[in-house]
């Protein structure tokens, strides 16, 4: 239940500073006063189709904190105005990570021709599921 309520409330803190269309995005869990665990996501590159984040202790995090991560990137989608997202890292890919928005829900859409798979093939979340999940608007 705990837990429960703090992804419900990391939610509508998230959902309430949505202002991350025309800057680079960065989330802070002790910004948003999160105890169950630290972490901050930033933004630290830019293209049109995709975005590279810097996770610091991504390769370590909790199950907890994957799953409001998944809050996080589907904000990131609302923001740019996308509708899809895939999260692109491996085991061994270190704390940056690669968030795809793809026009379609389809491996074969070109967003992703400039982006190296790492050897994976992604999955692609729909933005219209999470923001249910995540209780985002």
């Amino acid at each position: 239940m705990k837990s429960l309520l703090t992804l419900f409330l990391f939610t509508v803190i998230l959902s309430a500073t949505n202002t991350y269309a025309d800057s680079d995005f960065s989330v802070s869990s002790k910004n948003r006063v999160i105890a169950d665990f630290d972490f901050t996501v930033t933004e630290i590159e830019r293209s049109g189709s995709y975005s590279t984040l810097s996770e610091p202790k991504f390769q370590t995090r909790s199950a907890f904190a994957s799953r409001s991560m998944m809050c996080v990137y589907t904000e990131l989608a609302i923001a740019r105005g996308f509708d899809y997202w895939s999260s692109i890292y491996t085991d061994n890919s270190g704390d940056n990570l690669i968030i795809v928005f793809p026009k379609t829900s389809l491996i074969s859409d070109t967003a992703f021709s400039n982006v190296n798979l790492l050897g994976t093939e992604p999955s692609i979340s729909s933005v219209s599921t999470f923001k249910r999940f995540c209780d985002l608007k």
